[in-house]
């Protein structure tokens, strides 16, 4: 069964067999574990031993490591692994810009280069800017790869301000620039937040 580790609430009964469980076991998955009880240092180096880090360095002493962010963080590497398009949502100022940097800076493990692109997308940022960005990260992410062997991030931040969201669409799920593939094996991964939606009242 899948207990909530904090209530001991069980959340979904049978969601494994006996012997997937017992499997798992012998391969040292940690089952059971409240990560909001675990010391900082610990939270890292088991977050770093899914990410794929060798040396696990905490950039932002400041930032709360919580289950709901060690969580977040999880889902945005499972879907870089899957080449899946991640779209993150959520109103402005709940921290989606922090985690991403969280996220780059601990996948550099204290190397002096940039691996995050930030473009701050407005009503007036046009395709041509859009592509002109991808081509800058890029470059950046092809010497990233090379020297020191990690990925770079793209981060379209408030992605649908513009009219030109569909050249965001062409490079997040098609990985495209005015149809020509991004370059194989760059080491570039795309991502882009959002502001939900609001219906206007009437009033409005």
């Amino acid at each position: 069964d899948a207990i909530d580790p904090a209530s001991g609430r069980v959340i979904k009964r049978s969601v494994m067999t006996k012997q997937l469980y017992d499997g798992l076991r012998l391969q040292r998955v940690p089952f059971n574990i409240d990560f909001d009880r675990l010391p900082r240092g610990e939270k890292i180096e088991r977050m770093c031993n899914v990410l794929g880090i060798q040396w696990p360095l905490d950039p932002d002493e400041t930032y709360e490591l919580t289950t709901d962010n060690i969580l977040k963080i999880l889902a945005i590497h499972m879907r870089f692994r899957c080449g899946i398009p991640v779209i993150i949502m959520g109103e402005t100022g709940c921290g989606k810009t922090r985690l991403i940097k969280f996220l780059c800076e601990l996948r550099k493990s204290g190397v002096g280069t940039e691996n995050m692109k930030l473009v701050k997308v407005h009503g007036g940022t046009s395709s041509d800017m859009i592509y002109a960005k991808v081509n800058d990260a890029e470059t950046m992410a092809a010497i990233n790869k090379q020297d020191y062997g990690f990925d770079s991030v793209l981060f379209f931040d408030e992605a649908n301000t513009t009219e030109a969201i569909s050249s965001i669409k062409e490079v997040l799920c098609d990985r495209t620039v005015k149809g020509q593939g991004l370059t194989p094996g760059c080491g570039l991964q795309i991502i882009a937040a959002c502001n939900p939606y609001r219906k206007h009242t009437e009033e409005m």
